[in-house]
């Protein structure tokens, strides 16, 4: 892209882009891995499908793509640093409270 045409890019709608690509991103990769199909096709197929409609009928796919660019750097970014210190959780370590705890 040239630098006039990052100009042009309405940035308010950038930022909720990737705030939006770093939530669908964490709730992705912090599935447990028996259940991340589920989530591929009830979360991220259906959020990313109707996001690419609703900028494709405002006619606002540079936004998308730079909000889909920055968000999966900043998620990289965080992952390597600190993402992958953090255990995924596993059925053993969930705990369901009760009327009795």
């Amino acid at each position: 892209m040239e630098m006039s045409s990052l100009s042009l890019l309405q940035w308010d709608i950038v930022s909720l882009l990737t705030v939006a690509t770093i939530a669908i991103l964490a709730l992705y990769f912090r599935v447990e891995k028996k259940a991340r199909w589920i989530s591929l096709v009830f979360l991220v197929i259906p959020v990313c499908s109707a996001m690419y409609k609703l900028w494709q009928w405002r006619m606002q796919l540079p936004e998308l793509r730079m909000g889909l660019l920055c968000g999966i750097i900043i998620y990289g970014i965080w992952h390597i640093l600190y993402g992958r210190k953090i255990p995924l959780p596993s059925s053993d370590n969930i705990k369901v409270w009760g009327q009795d705890d």
